[in-house]
């Protein structure tokens, strides 16, 4: 009883240090902490205290302060994480831990990493991993103590390395083993065609920096060919280039601002279009999915809100937030999620998604009919001749 009493005493003279630290901000020019952290602090110590005495095995103090570290991170947000040293660099360098990768779109859910979207043509896609599929271990590390950065990182290497996945897929009750191998990211891919008469439709690959150009010679071959009506499909797309979205958006007619992004310390700013003569002025339908995220959903909330675009097929995957890497005085750091994306209308998606104004699952139908695909063919047509009659 004395050893625990005098284990007691010395964990909470460390914790007195760490709340006087907080409490007068740890450094000059930090704002003093908010009311009350003293006695959170003083549970936290309690907490510390049982679990030093009571586990079953002995733990060591960096293991638990790090594991608090990350639990308080990625109970935020699943894109908020806790990095040590040499990540908190890398991380902020956006450097990759080489050029090949397995082609996923990763974040967490449920502590553990999900394949937000497989990019097309890659060894993720190939062994048909989808949107939802969780990934719980890479190279025998458990995603459960992985960021997703961190976890994505572990996915990049040298081409034709192998990574060894256990997975479990949506809809099915047990995990599964597979091995990878990683190659190097294939350029996007831009498809365009006249699936009917007058409608021209665009398939767009994960958003990247070229792709408004490539969009620009497409839209201007389709009129050509006589297309008066427009389907943009943004389905099982997860691009990362919000720069290429707002750039794309002033093609299809969305003037000013495309998105808002709203941040705590800086209010919120506007992403405004570029000011280009717009390819496409006509009737126009946007395909979305579970696997639409990131620039991609930004993209579609700015043609629904400034051109009047409706959105047809399943709600969106949710991913909205802007991440910035802040240094610790150790040398770790924090990647935080420091802004949210909007819509022109200031609406956001981060967590929930972009609702569908035409609800339609994408199960085929006859066949190899694409449902959805069928359906944005019809509002499209509804939509202009509407618009005729008015």
């Amino acid at each position: 009883m004395e050893n625990m009493d005098r284990g007691r005493k010395a964990l909470l003279a460390v914790s007195s240090i760490l709340v006087a630290f907080v409490l007068l901000g740890g450094v000059l020019g930090r704002s003093l902490a908010v009311e009350g952290t003293y006695s959170f602090l003083k549970l936290f110590n309690e907490v510390l205290f049982l679990v030093r005495n009571n586990y079953v095995e002995p733990v060591k103090d960096d293991t638990l302060m790090e594991g608090a570290y990350r639990g308080m991170l990625e109970s935020l947000d699943p894109e908020s994480e806790y990095l040590n040293a040499n990540e908190a660099q890398r991380a902020a360098a956006d450097s990759r831990n080489g050029p090949a990768d397995v082609g996923v779109v990763l974040t967490k859910r449920r502590g553990y990493a999900v394949v937000v979207d497989s990019l097309e043509g890659s060894p993720a896609q190939n062994a048909k991993l989808g949107t939802g599929d969780v990934i719980l271990v890479i190279d025998n590390k458990s995603t459960l103590r992985l960021g997703s950065w961190e976890a994505a990182q572990l996915l990049q290497g040298k081409p034709g390395s192998e990574v060894t996945l256990s997975v479990i897929r949506v809809n099915e009750p047990r995990s599964e083993e597979m091995k990878l191998l990683r190659k190097l990211p294939a350029k996007t891919q831009l498809t365009a065609r006249l699936p009917e008469p007058g409608t021209g439709l665009v398939k767009l690959g994960a958003i990247q920096p070229g792709d408004a150009e490539k969009l620009r010679k497409a839209l201007a071959s389709l009129k050509t060919q006589g297309a008066d009506r427009l389907i943009l499909d943004l389905r099982s797309n997860a691009g990362p280039s919000v720069e290429e979205s707002v750039k794309i958006a002033a093609l299809l007619g969305s003037e000013g601002t495309v998105a808002k992004v709203s941040e705590r310390k800086s209010g919120t700013r506007e992403l405004k279009a570029p000011s280009v003569p717009a390819t496409w002025e006509g009737p126009m339908v946007v395909l979305v999915d579970a696997g639409t995220a990131g620039a991609a959903e930004v993209l579609a909330a700015g043609l629904r809100d400034r051109c009047g675009a409706s959105l047809v097929g399943e709600k969106t995957w949710g991913l909205g937030t802007l991440q910035k890497v802040i240094f610790l005085p150790g040398g770790d750091g924090v990647r935080i999620s420091v802004g949210k994306y909007l819509s022109p209308d200031g609406k956001e998606w981060n967590g929930t998604g972009l609702s569908p104004d035409v609800v339609q699952e994408r199960g085929a139908g006859t066949g190899s009919e694409d449902l959805q695909l069928k359906k944005g063919l019809e509002v499209v047509k509804t939509e202009q001749e509407e618009k005729k009659a008015a």
